[in-house]
């Protein structure tokens, strides 16, 4: 989900920009249509001029000389064509200024999620939690750096030890894992979940990769 807001927030600027360019282009051309009716109606109203004898007859002279002028009716068509595309496209731009203002506000409540290690927040997002726990390893107590890393098993091959598994995992967010497992059936369960989604709790090597304890 993270991976999804990120690319939408690079790409919802871009496709604003697009829709008021195509705007700018659609109120330009209503602009030269206009003159190009005034144009249009001023030759209407010389023609009419010479030809009534009042108000009335002029007015009645200058509807009948452009109903019958094609390429005022062109115009009319074409401006009627243009103003409900920019229609259109004004509503778009408010759906995209929707959109990237509502893409702003998750990411903030995404960015305070993962800064407060919210589990519930962070499972929602579709990413990894970590918590702290307090171990002893002989006789000295030293701090596990456990993780629950959430995503697909893409790779799966062998350990440099006998009946160790060594996985790659992606997580949504993009980022990829080196996960090994052996002993208890994990790494059983791990290498039945290649090219499938998988929930691991591991614990944090000092190489940077993981040793999985639990895979769900």
């Amino acid at each position: 989900m993270l991976k999804g807001l990120i690319a939408e927030a690079l790409n919802l600027p871009e496709e604003l920009e697009k829709v008021l360019l195509e705007v700018a282009g659609v109120r330009s051309r209503l602009a030269e249509l206009e003159e190009a009716k005034k144009a249009k109606e001023i030759e209407a109203l010389k023609h009419a001029a010479g030809n009534g004898k009042n108000e009335t007859e002029r007015k009645a002279v200058m509807a009948t000389f452009l109903a019958g002028d094609e390429e005022y009716r062109r115009v009319l068509a074409e401006e009627k064509q243009a103003k409900a595309k920019l229609q259109e496209l004004e509503a778009k731009v408010e759906v995209v200024r929707a959109r990237v203002k509502l893409t702003r506000e998750l990411l903030r409540l995404a960015s305070a999620a993962i800064e407060a290690n919210h589990a519930e927040a962070l499972k929602a997002l579709e990413l990894e939690a970590t918590e702290a726990k307090r171990e002893k390893k002989n006789g000295e107590a030293w701090q596990a750096d456990w993780i629950w890393i959430r995503g697909e098993v893409l790779e799966l091959g062998k350990g440099k030890k006998p009946g160790v598994v060594k996985a790659v995992v992606e997580t949504p967010e993009g980022n990829r894992h080196v996960v090994y497992a052996n002993g208890n059936g994990t790494a059983e369960k791990l290498a039945s979940r290649l090219g499938s989604k998988a929930v691991i709790k591991a614990k944090k090597l000092e190489s940077g990769n993981f040793l999985a304890v639990a895979v769900e």
